[in-house]
């Protein structure tokens, strides 16, 4: 049998190989049966691993089943699970699946999302994965030295046989792996830079304990052996997933992060209260990409045989709360709709979440009825807060006129800055990226205000992506080399995309000179060449249904460098116009 496509456990670690037992392995996208009767049932079982004994600890993997909860409350599902750090031993997860299967009827929907280490180990049932690699998910107690806990862990193909047992009860799952167990990387990381804390573990597999619930069919089931189920990973199984720190929300899978916040209903690109699987897809994939600074591309799995654009993952009408008038009202005020989640977890509000949507009050009759707010609004917050500004020798008293400019905060090279500037040769790091070459203290401004753009930028496109990508890929450029830059998904959409650089200037690249500003055609691409000033080129692109004429005059007028500040409010006044917003960082090297 020729494998499919090769998965990587994601952050919960699944590794799904095209052939078939892999596909277990991403975090399976959220769905809902279009066709299913009134009475079928949605459940959801979010595991979350932070706290490991035996390997490196994580530092989101809670937060992001947390917020896939909270998401899912909001959708108006109540049957939910969580299993997080020692609650997900390998006795709990087993029977925590069970109990889903047995309770499983036709037409019910099952969302099950992983967050945490995967890794990789010789195949139990030889010839079942092509690369003879079984991907399994790690829990808190695994340790790789001990028979006992070398077997806290779940196979995929363990998953695979929940999800064969769902799917022949008539149910259907949507399974998102937020874990990793490759190795590869799109770019290799600057060892000047900030260390990375990736969702997956490499130990020398020794002889375990564990008794597999999984058979032959479970190991060798392929793609087309689930027939209703889609399964989202964060990464191949070829490559790794760093934990990333995102404003407003702290440490977090890219990957859970962008599900939590399509199935508030940024991904409803139609507004048709319906997220389809394409639609979440395209969603996700661009978001998770824009907040790992390209890192990261997220896979999906599907039965050949399913349309995504007729898959419903989810509902957005289904979030109702209904209370007594009297009890959700003050005098003279309308309607107030609040949080349907009786449990109120502790999560930090996603960037972008709008005011509550209010309805005008009836005077008398039923009880009035609160729709849950599910779609964001626009984020109004001002660019970067503060930018953490760092001399990578730990002297950053040459700094301090950098500081007094306003909004950047010194600190030493080991507090989490967010720039790094390295006196020696004066480049510039962001995280594992030098995006800024040959850079002098008095162009430090420049990049201060870039860096707040980007984090702007990365709230902002949350509450509507914008597809944009760089071809050939996003591996590190060298001088004289040729790149494209493609736009999707523009029939009918006004277009502007202009380019950031890495010391802060920027520059329009369309509409020039006789540009039609509203595009026919699905796709738009320009060619570029890599040339000086080296780093990291941010090319942004934003559309709407109505033309961007302030945005446009905004860029034309400005000589080299733009108000972060000015930038935030005049896309912030085309909300209305359906704002996307897409980006892509072009990393060149002399």
């Amino acid at each position: 049998m020729k494998p499919l496509v090769d998965l990587a456990l994601s952050a919960g670690g699944l590794a799904t190989r095209a052939r078939g037992s892999a596909m277990v392995c991403c975090l399976a996208l959220a769905c809902l049966f279009a066709d299913a009767e009134a009475r079928a049932a949605t459940r959801a079982l979010l595991i979350g691993v932070d706290a490991y004994q035996h390997v490196q600890p994580l530092r989101g993997a809670v937060a992001d089943a947390r917020d896939v909860k909270k998401a899912l409350r909001g959708i108006g599902v109540e049957d939910l699970r969580l299993l997080l750090d020692d609650q997900a031993s390998r006795a709990n997860t087993l029977a925590a699946f069970e109990a889903l299967a047995t309770a499983t009827r036709p037409g019910d929907t099952i969302f099950i999302t992983l967050a945490g280490h995967g890794a990789q180990e010789p195949e139990r049932i030889k010839g079942s994965e092509p690369d003879g690699m079984d991907a399994v998910f790690l829990l808190p107690s695994f340790d790789p030295k001990d028979p006992d806990g070398a077997s806290e862990k779940i196979l995929a193909t363990e998953f695979n046989h929940y999800i064969r047992k769902i799917e022949a009860a008539g149910g259907r799952v949507v399974f998102v792996a937020d874990s990793c167990s490759g190795g590869g990387l799109a770019r290799e990381v600057d060892p000047r830079g900030a260390e990375m804390v990736y969702r997956t573990v490499r130990y020398e597999p020794i002889k375990d304990h564990l008794v597999s619930v999984a058979d032959r069919e479970d190991a060798f089931a392929s793609m087309n052996d689930f027939r209703h189920s889609i399964f989202l990973a964060a990464v191949d199984k070829k490559s790794r997933v760093a934990e990333l720190k995102i404003a407003g929300a702290g440490y977090r899978g890219a990957l859970s992060y962008a599900f939590s916040r399509a199935l508030e209903g940024a991904a409803d690109v139609d507004g048709d209260g319906r997220i389809t699987a394409d639609e979440i897809f395209a969603y996700v994939r661009q978001v998770a990409h824009q907040l790992s600074n390209q890192r990261q591309v997220v896979v999906l799995e599907r039965p050949a045989q399913q349309d995504p654009r007729q898959y419903v993952v989810a509902e957005l009408t289904r979030g109702i709360a209904v209370r007594p008038f009297a009890a959700a009202v003050s005098p003279g005020e309308g309607l107030v709709i609040s949080s349907a989640d009786p449990d109120q977890d502790d999560i930090s509000p996603s960037p972008g979440a709008g005011a509550p949507v209010t309805a005008a009050a009836p005077a008398s009759g039923p009880p009035a009825v609160a729709l849950v707010a599910t779609r964001p609004g626009p984020n109004r917050a001002p660019p970067g807060a503060m930018v953490r500004l760092a001399s990578l020798d730990g002297q950053n008293a040459a700094l301090v006129a950098v500081a007094q400019q306003g909004q950047v905060a010194l600190v030493a090279p080991n507090a989490n800055p967010d720039l790094v500037w390295d006196p020696r040769t004066h480049d510039v790091l962001a995280g594992a990226d030098v995006i800024a070459r040959n850079i002098d203290i008095s162009d430090l401004s420049g990049v201060v205000e870039r860096t707040m753009v980007l984090e702007w930028l990365k709230q902002r496109a949350a509450s509507g992506a914008q597809t944009v990508r760089l071809l050939p890929g996003d591996n590190l450029h060298a001088k004289g080399t040729h790149v494209e830059i493609e736009v999707s998904d523009l029939t009918g959409r006004y277009l502007v995309l202009f380019n950031l650089s890495g010391n802060g200037n920027v520059q329009l690249l369309y509409p020039l000179g006789s540009d039609p500003p509203q595009r026919i055609d699905p796709k738009y691409s320009v060619a570029l060449q890599v040339r000086e000033p080296f780093g990291a080129d941010l090319i942004v692109a934003a559309t709407a249904n109505q033309r961007l004429s302030e945005l446009e005059r905004l860029l034309r007028q400005s000589s080299r460098r733009i108000s972060p500040q000015k930038l935030a409010d005049v896309l912030s006044r085309d909300e209305s116009q359906g704002l996307r917003l897409g980006f892509v960082g072009l990393f060149t090297s002399p």
